[in-house]
Parts: structure tokens; sequence; C-alpha cells
């Protein structure tokens, strides 16, 4: 498969329409890291670059982890390095998270946190030598090892506003169908992001509590072995649900997984679950997440996925879903899809501010008319509190109360 960047594919498609996203200073650039065993470069999105500028520092396997020199890492993405010569303390800092360890001393702290290492940081070569899977998995990044190369991926991803803008440009409205193909059905990922290893990558939620990019190299070794577990403690954001007679099962909201459950075994993952319609659900993202366990089950492959709700300006519900997918081990023959699912629901108004929702259209009709009401038998109005039609009231519904000529009460019916 060819890789295209993706802001030069979406400016070039036909505008549909333009919204921006408020809050996208939450998220940071994408970034995906390579490291190998005994090898002083690292690439930073396919560009190589020195780990250790002039000294030759390689990273090292002790005690079956990864150790490396962290400060060019942690810069990459935007974080900081501190070091405290007199307790040999490194202080890493990334955002909101601060992550201090000793040197040779399992004993680390994240956020005033102790932590237990598998092994203890150490000094060689007058440079300091950090576990690589703990800083990163601290830190919410996705972690990957390649055991054929003997390298190490660290992986961040996400939206930004201009590319949620170059986005919506090229997303036809919703027309009656649960998905449409978006570029060609070509997805997204560039040559550096195909990672032949498994990870999984849950972005932070931003300031109003949405989720955005989730993104995995999916194998066997991270998928679920038992039943899914209780997920109701989680409230994605615009989380209003209710229940219709319309919507198959009653309820209209799920708590939808980006990543589905048989995928990478995620439960109660609030960076993984959003407000989503049984529409969305059921008609729209599930035959794709099957599509892709069966083709891992049946070939023992790994497959690139990468999910990303699509949020309106301040909107708590997403309009929908981006989902990307590319089956590494054969370049795409397997599973190669780009797709946008509508988080809509035939029949049902949903306010994609607030997360409330009302029927529409000829399904509020139906639903009055078949409301109930009260009346008696010689009476000319109808009511709605039995206790004004009297004593001999009895029920009824709107449409029959009409079609006897009835008229609303003017004290409880008005």
């Amino acid at each position: 498969m060819r890789k295209r960047n993706k802001v030069l594919i979406l400016c070039a498609i036909l505008i549909f329409g333009v919204f921006t996203l408020v809050c996208a200073s939450d998220y940071e650039a994408d970034v995906v890291i390579s490291l190998s065993i005994d090898n002083p470069i690292m690439c930073v999105n396919g560009e190589e670059t020195e780990i250790d500028v002039g000294r030759g520092t390689k990273p090292i396997v002790t005690n079956g982890r990864t150790l490396v020199p962290i400060r060019a890492i942690i810069e990459a993405f935007n974080g900081t390095v501190g070091w405290d010569e007199s307790t040999q303390t490194a202080t890493l800092t990334v955002k909101d998270d601060v992550i201090k360890l000793v040197i040779n001393s399992n004993t680390a702290y994240l956020n005033g946190e102790i932590k237990t290492l598998d092994v203890a940081p150490v000094i060689i070569n007058e440079r300091t030598m950090l576990p690589i899977r703990f800083v990163a998995e601290s830190f919410n990044l996705g972690v990957a090892w390649e055991e054929e190369s003997e390298t190490v991926f660290i992986v961040r991803n996400g939206f930004d506003q201009q590319e949620y803008n170059e986005l919506i440009k090229i997303l036809p409205r919703y027309s009656g169908t649960a998905y449409t193909t978006i570029n060609n059905n070509v997805p997204y990922f560039e040559d550096y992001e195909i990672i032949n290893g498994s990870f999984e990558y849950y972005s932070d939620l931003d300031s109003l509590g949405r989720c955005n990019v989730a993104f995995a190299s999916v194998s066997t070794d991270i998928m679920p072995t038992g039943e899914r577990e209780s997920i109701s403690s989680v409230t994605p954001s615009g989380w209003h649900n209710k229940a219709y007679d319309v919507v198959e099962g009653q309820y209209l909201y799920n708590r939808c997984h980006l990543i589905g459950y048989q995928l990478t075994g995620e439960n109660a993952n609030e960076r993984n679950l959003i407000t989503g319609t049984r529409y969305l659900n059921i008609n729209g993202m599930l035959p794709f997440e099957n599509m892709i366990d069966d083709y891992i089950e049946q070939t023992g492959n790994q497959v690139m996925y990468r999910v990303t709700p699509v949020f309106k300006d301040n909107n708590l519900v997403a309009d929908g879903v981006l989902m990307e997918a590319y089956s590494v081990e054969d370049e795409g023959k397997g599973i190669s899809f780009c797709v946008y699912c509508y988080n809509v629901q035939p029949n049902i108004t949903i306010d994609y501010l607030t997360g409330y929702s009302s029927l529409s259209g000829e399904e509020q009709i139906k639903e009055n008319n078949n409301e109930t009401l009260y009346r008696t038998p010689t009476g000319k109005k109808y009511h709605f509190d039995t206790s004004c039609g009297g004593k001999n009231s009895y029920e009824t519904i709107l449409e029959e109360a009409v079609s006897d000529g009835l008229t609303p009460c003017s004290k409880c019916a008005k």
C-alpha cells in the first residue's frame, strides 16, 4: 500500500462543510519513535537521528527489559528531563504527569504514587539508562516490541484541529446507510505507523471529557480470552440515555468501544468508550470489528487499527467515527479499509451538544396518537387525569378520541 499525507489528501476532496474543534489544544502532535538494541540511531516519524548526539549511546537489554538514554525520547514528546546529582534522581515530565526514578533503585514514583520496577535504572558511560516500557506506559504512550529486529516502538496518536477541520470537509451527510467509505477505502497510515509488534494506545480525554484517537496493532497476544466485564461504571461524554420502542433493545445509547472488546480486551476504559447509538454500534462498527477478529483468528496475522471519534465544535456526542485498518504481514491484502460510521439512530433526533434526544417526525406523531387518555361513555371531552373525567371514565388513546370527535378538557388536557 502506498501511504499518503493525510492533510494533502483531505484538502483535495470536495468540501461538504466546515467545523472546528475548540479543544484541539488538548492534543499533541503524532509521534512514532523506534529504537533498536545496540543501535545509536532512532527514528522519529520515519526520520533518523542520534539517540544521544555525539556519544553513540545505545539501548541495552537487562533482565528482559530495554533500557535507553531517555532525554531525546522525552523531548520528542514535548516533555522535560531533570537530574538531581545529589540524590541520583531523574525527573521526567510530560504534560501533567511526573515520574521520578532513582539510580539502582527498583522504586519509582508516578505522580507521587510508589511503583515497583522490574529493573532498576543504571548509569553507563556517564549516561542515565531508564526502563522504556515503564516510562512510556506511565505517560500513556503505546509500546510495541518487534522480536525479530529487537526494536521497540513508542506511539502517540491524535487528531488536532487542522485534521478535524480537513476531515469534516470530505464527510457526506448521513443518507440512510450506516457507513460510507473515505479516501477510496484506503487507510491514512504513514509508513512508519505500520508496526510489526502488538500495542494499544488510547488518547487522553480532552477538557470536555471526550475521547480522541484509539490506535492499536492487534494480534492474538492481546485479544481477550474471557468474557467482557461490566462497563457501567463509565459515563461517556453526552450520556443521557433514553428508551424508545422504535430502537432495537429499546435503549438509544450503548457505551460504545472505539476498539471493540473482542480485539484488545478493554473493559471499563474511559478513554475507549463513547456515547454511541445502537445503530452505530451494531450496524456501523460491529461488522468491521468482526471482520478483523475473523481475519486474525484465521491467519494469526496482525492488523493496524485506528478509530477516531469525530466531534463537531463543543458537542459532547460524536457525529460518527472514522475507522481505518490494514493487515501487516500481507500488506493489506487480507484487511484494508477506511470507513466513516454515522452516530445516528433512525426515527430519533439527537442533540449532539448535550446528548438529549426525542422521537422525530412520524414516530412522534405515532407516539402521541397512542398516548393513554380518559373519557366517559357520554362525554364530549377527553382527559389526561382520570379523576377529572369522573368515576365512569375509562382508558382510550388520542387517535380514537379524536376520531370520535372528542375535544380536550380545558382543565387537564389543554
